[in-house]
């Protein structure tokens, strides 16, 4: 009696501190309190809803790193829903996703599920969720210590950047990681096994940093836009499709999502996207270690993760918000589909299908590949049946039907324009590929390919090189996928072997990735929908494990099995070298954003105040009905000024990006110049890669034209 006594006292204790935590999380947001405020309102609502979701399912047994990351996702999920509900409620509430409603709710729904998941489970609340074995023993502790490292070094780095120019400890980073990769494959048989989670999760964190504390302002292509959509959801705090008739806006990882976590932290909006993202991607490298793990072990499954972390889509993966929390939502899924310990419970098909809902609100691309991929997972134990049973067998069914039913209610009643513009893509898709089928290889489409967003595929096959560094690049590129369809191969060919390590599921699931993979190798043109970099980036949960069977294969090929570990080290380094641009660095071609003051990445994504400014100025001094052009990179300039303002529209700028590429003299409107046109002379157009021009090839066009307008790092001429 005394034992139960013992543990009601302590679950009590813990209801108290939630309660307690609570309480001090909502007194720093109402005061207002500098730094605590941001700090604790993201951690207590990113992590302790999830927990208590957890807690009502009465999943308290799980191993606490699965633990952390479905109560993250959960808690996130929580964060969307809950905006999407509180945003519903206009007109009655005018400002829906202002603070009061917003933290009033959380407060309601956090007490609610705490004292219904203690009542449910008295003698166990919360008692084993912190059940961590960390029992260091005979084994080394600074493999573990010295990865925090990392992410100190991102951020004075990029600090010291910024403000002078100057790369050394961004460099030293750089330079650190694979040391230290060096470091742990030597010391293996001493090192602690939470050494390999730790640090998966510091590198992919130090690595987000690098890029996304690169300028005070967003940087990438796609970020713009979302980042617009983010800025006309805060000027109204209510979400509005028809604000922005887009597929971005259409995504509440982008506008709900990052407005929530703004009022609850008052951090600033870009911010928001470059220090809170940052850490919520960071957990994706995670899961792809925890789901390898299963089948590979621990060791390998490290190494899976790094190549995940090490692909350029994941070290710029802030440039395409959206996605990002797509993929944090559908390794989840995948992740809970393939545990273990939920067996084929009820908890399992309920943050499947509350992980998968996320998902698709979150964004449209990534839930059409994952809704295919699952689907095709989901229907195994009916084929199982159907061919070994003969009987009919619909164990997944309703999951598969639940899922498309409420993708089709939310594209029906929310986002009609992500439909329309998904129908457009296949449309396209289809057309280009039967008029490439009828004219042949040899036709001026097929060669047109070349320069369309299909030459990363030719890049990989090594058709398109451009460059020393470039070509360096296919070759690692190429290997890294030769080794995982050498994996591939390995497991078809020793499929009984596999299989006893393998769920038939996910053996379906590494199928369908290499299909579609093949898919767009074989048929370019399906990458003018969708990069085959972002396919490949989410299809590495089950392509990743196949890298390192790979590599264990290959030793055996050359007769030196125990050289695996050395070949995986090798390829890793290798990729990571060439996804930070190490080799254009070396090779005296300023390329990174990150690192290079001069890079050419950094001449198109870096934001500089004196361009937005001008961009101000223009808009408060301008023509209605005059066009602003410009070279292809500038864009994202008049986006970022766009929604800082909600009185400024869309509509009072008509802007080319086309104006060098096509090179003609236009009689009227504004001519935009921004920093890399200013200060380096030099012109950008941006398709798939960057062309750099210089600007004295275009001075006819300034003929007749009159400079009105310079601040030193942007011009207007008219």
């Amino acid at each position: 009696m005394e034992f139960f006594s013992a543990v009601t006292s302590k679950a009590r204790n813990y209801l108290l501190i939630i309660i307690s935590m609570l309480l001090i999380t909502d007194i720093t947001i109402i005061l207002n309190i500098p730094f605590l405020r941001e700090i604790t309102s993201f951690l207590f609502f990113t992590v302790v809803p999830g927990i208590l979701i957890l807690q009502l399912l009465g999943k308290d047994n799980l191993e606490f790193l699965k633990k952390i990351l479905i109560s993250i996702g959960l808690s996130v999920s929580i964060l969307i829903f809950m905006g999407l509900i509180l945003n519903s409620l206009y007109p009655f509430l005018i400002k829906p996703l202002s603070l009061g409603p917003v933290l009033v709710s959380l407060n309601i729904l956090v007490i609610a599920m705490a004292l219904s998941a203690y009542l449910k489970n008295k003698d166990t609340f919360m008692v084993n969720f912190f059940n961590l074995n960390f029992k260091i023993g005979d084994k080394l502790t600074a493999p573990i210590i010295f990865p925090v490292l990392f992410p100190l070094l991102a951020v004075l780095g990029t600090y010291l950047m910024n403000t002078t120019q100057n790369n050394i400890l961004l460099m030293l980073m750089l330079f650190l990681i694979p040391l230290y990769l060096i470091a742990v494959v030597y010391l293996r048989d001493k090192i602690h096994p939470a050494t390999y989670p730790i640090a998966v999760w510091l590198i992919g964190l130090s690595l987000l940093l690098m890029h996304g504390l690169t300028s005070a302002h967003v940087m990438g292509r796609d970020v713009h836009s979302e980042f617009y959509c983010y800025q006309l959801t805060l000027a109204n705090l209510h979400w509005n499709i028809h604000d922005y008739y887009n597929p971005y806006n259409a995504c509440l990882s982008v506008n709900i999502l990052p407005v929530v976590y703004h009022v609850l932290s008052n951090m600033g909006g870009e911010y928001v996207f470059k220090l809170f993202f940052s850490i919520l991607g960071s957990l994706t490298p995670l899961i792809v270690y925890v789901v390898s793990k299963k089948y590979i072990g621990k060791k390998y499954a490290f190494f899976a993760a790094l190549l995940f972390t090490f692909q350029i889509f994941f070290i710029y993966m802030l440039g395409a918000s959206r996605q990002e929390i797509g993929i944090l939502f559908f390794f989840l899924a995948v992740m809970v589909i393939f545990d273990p310990e939920l067996e084929n419970t009820l908890t399992k098909k309920v943050l499947f299908l509350l992980f998968m809902f996320s998902l698709v609100v979150s964004h449209y691309t990534t839930s059409y590949v994952a809704f295919i991929i699952m689907a095709t997972i989901l229907v195994v134990p009916f084929l199982r049946g159907l061919v070994k049973e003969r009987k009919l067998v619909t164990t997944n069914f309703d999951l598969i039907l639940i899922s498309l039913i409420f993708i089709v209610a939310w594209y029906l009643l929310f986002a009609k324009v992500q439909f329309t513009a998904g129908a457009q893509v296949i449309g396209t898709t289809a057309a280009a590929t039967a008029a490439a089928a009828s004219a042949g290889s040899g036709s001026g489409a097929a060669n047109s390919l070349a320069s369309s967003r299909g030459a990363y595929v030719l890049g990989i096959l090594g058709i398109v090189l451009k460059s020393v560094p470039n070509t360096i690049s296919v070759i690692v590129h190429d290997a890294i996928f030769a080794t995982i369809m050498l994996g591939f191969a390995t497991v078809a060919f020793k499929y009984r072997k596999f299989r006893e390590k393998m769920d038939a599921e996910y053996l379906m699931g590494v199928c369908v990735s290499i299909i579609l993979l093949v898919l767009f190798v074989a048929l370019p043109y399906i990458s003018i929908a969708y990069d085959a970099a972002r396919l490949f980036f989410q299809v590495l949960i089950f392509v990743a494990p196949l890298f390192v069977i790979g590599a264990m294969t290959l030793s055996k090929i050359i007769k030196k099995p125990k050289w695996d570990v050395l070949i995986i080290l090798v390829l890793l380094i290798s990729i990571f070298s060439c996804a930070t641009y190490m080799q254009y660095h070396f090779y005296g071609t300023p390329y990174s954003p990150d690192y290079d003051a001069n890079g050419t990445v950094r001449g198109e994504t870096y934001l500089y105040d004196s361009e937005l400014t001008s961009v101000s100025w223009l808009n408060n001094n301008k023509v209605n009905g005059l066009t602003v052009y410009s070279d292809g990179h500038e864009s994202s300039r008049f986006e970022l000024v766009y929604g800082s303002n909600p009185s400024y529209k869309q509509s009072f700028f008509t802007w080319d990006t086309s104006f060098f590429a096509l090179n003609k003299t236009k009689k009227s409107g504004y001519i935009y110049l921004g920093n890399v046109n200013v200060k380096y002379n030099q012109t950008y157009d941006v398709y798939d890669d960057i062309s750099v021009h210089n600007m004295y090839i275009y001075s006819h066009l300034f003929k007749g034209k009159y400079r009105i307008y310079d601040n030193g790092g942007s011009q207007i001429w008219l």
